[in-house]
C-alpha cells in the first residue's frame, strides 16, 4: 500500500514539474493560463488565483495546462492568447515541459551522488581465466590488495591497475597469503586474458515483464543447468542461454533446497543481437560513496545525457524491430512493480528510478506524435517554414491519429500488465505447491 501511495506521489510530482515548465514559459511570454490541473477527470480540490483555476483531479495518471487560445478552433484576437504568440514562442512553451523533467532528473541524480550512492560488486576472487599463459594470477585466488591498497570489491582491482602498471598483488591462495609483482600484468592484459570474478549462477534481480518474471523466477534462485547441461558459473550459464537455438530455453532451478524445471520463451534484446530472459546476477559486495557538490553536478549531468541517449537508442531499435514493441510496452502495474523493487534497493535507487521515469516522460513527450509536445513542436516548425499554420482540418486529423496511437498503447500496456502479472502469479503458485510436496 505504501508503495502505491509513493508511486502516486511520484507521478504527481512529475506531472506538476512537467506542467509547471509549460506554465512558467507561458507566463514569460504573457500567455493567460485558464486551468492548471494535476490529474484528469472530475476535480477534487480547486481554487482560483490571478485568473487561473488550480485543481487536483480524480485520475492521477497525468495532468494538463489549459492556456487561453491554445486550441486551433478558438477564435480570439486577444494579445494574451497562446495563438497570438509567434510560432517559436509557442514552440518554446511546448518544449518547456519536457525540459523541466530533464532538469528535475539531473537535480535528483546529482543529489543522489551528494548524499552517497550505494554500489554493488563481486567478491575480489578470480572465478575464471580464459587464457592464463602469462599470468601469475590463478583461478580461485582471493585478491586482498593491489599496489599496497586493500580491495574489497572486484571493480577496485581495475581502479588500482589504472593508477600503476605493472602491479603488486597480495592474495590468498590455498589458505596461504602471497605477495608478488607481476611484471607483465597490465589492465589491457587483464581484459585480454578474460580474467573474471567469481560469480555463481544465482539470480540477483528479475526484470518485471520479461520471461523470467512471467515464469515466476525469484531473486536467490540458483540455476543448475541450461537445456540439461550443467553450468559452473554465471558466465557459463549466460553463454548457454544466449547460444540456445530456437526461442525456448529449459532451466533446472534450485530454490530452498528443492529443484524444479522451467521452460521459458526468450525475448529479443532490442539493443543487442541476442535473446534474453531478464535476470541479473547477484552482487554481494555493497559500498557507499559520496562526492562533493560540484563533482556530483558534473557526474549527474553526464548521467542524465547518457540516459537520454539510451532511451532514444532504444526507441530507434524498437522502430527498426517492430516485432519487439509488444514485449517492451508496460503500464502502471509494471511501473508499480519496478517501484517496489527500487524501494528494496535504498533511497539512492529510488532517486534513480524516479529520475529515469522523469527522463522517459520527457523523451516520450518530445516524440513527433500529434497530441504530444513533440507533435506540437513539429507542427509549429512547419508553420515557421510555411509562414502560416497547417489547415485546421489537417491538424485535427493528425491529432485524432495521434490520440488513437496513444490510447491504443495505453490499452495494450494495461492488457500486457495484467497478462504478465497473472502468468507470474500462476507460476509462483505452481512452484510453491511443488516445493511443499
Amino acid at each position: 500500500m505504501m508503495t502505491l501511495i509513493g508511486v502516486l506521489i511520484a507521478l504527481g510530482i512529475l506531472v506538476t514539474v512537467h506542467e509547471g515548465g509549460h506554465f512558467l514559459a507561458a507566463r514569460c511570454f504573457g500567455v493567460a493560463i485558464e486551468k492548471f490541473s494535476i490529474g484528469f477527470g472530475p476535480k477534487l480540490v480547486a481554487f482560483s488565483r490571478r485568473g487561473t483555476e488550480y485543481r487536483i483531479s480524480l485520475l492521477p495518471l497525468g495532468g494538463y495546462l489549459k492556456m487561453k487560445g491554445e486550441n486551433p478552433d478558438e477564435k480570439t484576437a486577444d494579445a494574451d492568447a497562446f495563438i497570438a504568440k509567434k510560432w517559436w514562442q509557442r514552440a518554446v512553451i511546448a518544449f518547456a515541459g519536457p525540459f523541466a523533467n530533464l532538469l528535475l532528473a539531473m537535480v535528483v541524480i546529482t543529489f543522489s551522488f551528494v548524499i552517497g550512492r550505494e554500489f554493488v560488486d563481486n567478491y575480489p576472487i578470480v572465478g575464471s581465466i580464459v587464457t592464463a599463459d602469462s599470468l601469475q594470477i590463478q583461478q580461485g585466488d582471493e585478491i586482498l590488495a593491489v599496489n599496497g591498497q586493500r580491495v574489497t570489491g572486484w571493480s577496485e582491482i581495475g581502479m588500482q591497475l589504472r593508477k600503476s602498471e605493472p602491479a603488486s598483488f597480495t592474495l590468498r591462495r590455498n589458505g596461504a597469503e602471497l605477495t608478488f609483482v607481476d611484471s607483465l600484468f597490465t589492465l589491457s592484459l587483464w581484459k585480454e586474458q578474460g580474467v573474471l570474478p567469481y560469480a555463481p549462477a544465482v539470480i540477483g534481480n528479475v526484470s518485471p515483464g520479461l520471461p523470467a518474471y512471467k515464469a515466476g523466477l525469484l531473486s536467490g534462485d540458483k540455476i543448475l543447468s541450461v537445456n540439461g547441461i550443467l553450468v559452473e558459473n554465471w558466465y557459463d550459464m549466460r553463454e548457454k542461454i544466449i547460444s540456445t537455438p530456437g526461442t525456448e530455453v529449459t532451466l533446472e532451478i534450485e530454490r530452498d533446497g528443492t529443484q524444479f524445471s522451467k521452460t521459458l520463451k526468450m525475448e529479443e534484446n532490442v539493443l543487442e543481437d541476442q535473446r534474453i530472459i531478464g535476470i541479473t546476477q547477484t552482487l554481494p559486495i555493497k559500498s557507499r560513496e559520496a562526492y562533493p557538490p560540484w563533482m556530483s553536478l558534473k557526474i549527474g549531468s553526464m548521467a542524465t545525457v547518457r540516459m537520454v541517449g539510451a532511451y532514444y537508442t532504444t526507441i530507434y531499435q524498437l522502430i527498426k524491430k517492430p516485432s519487439t514493441i509488444g514485449s517492451n510496452i508496460g503500464g502502471p502495474i509494471m511501473m508499480y512493480e519496478m517501484s517496489r523493487q527500487s524501494a528494496k534497493g535504498g533511497i539512492d535507487t529510488i532517486f534513480w528510478y524516479f529520475a529515469a521515469i522523469s527522463i522517459m516522460l520527457a523523451v516520450v513527450n518530445l516524440l513527433p506524435i500529434p497530441v504530444l509536445d513533440g507533435g506540437q513542436i513539429f507542427f509549429l516548425c512547419i508553420e515557421g517554414i510555411r509562414g502560416r499554420p497547417l489547415p485546421q482540418k489537417a491538424q485535427f486529423a493528425f491529432q485524432n491519429i495521434g490520440l488513437f496511437i496513444i490510447l491504443f498503447l495505453m490499452v495494450y500496456g494495461f492488457f500486457s500488465d495484467f497478462s504478465r502479472v497473472f502468468e507470474r502469479a500462476s507460476n509462483v503458485r505452481q512452484q510453491s505447491r511443488l516445493l511443499q510436496e
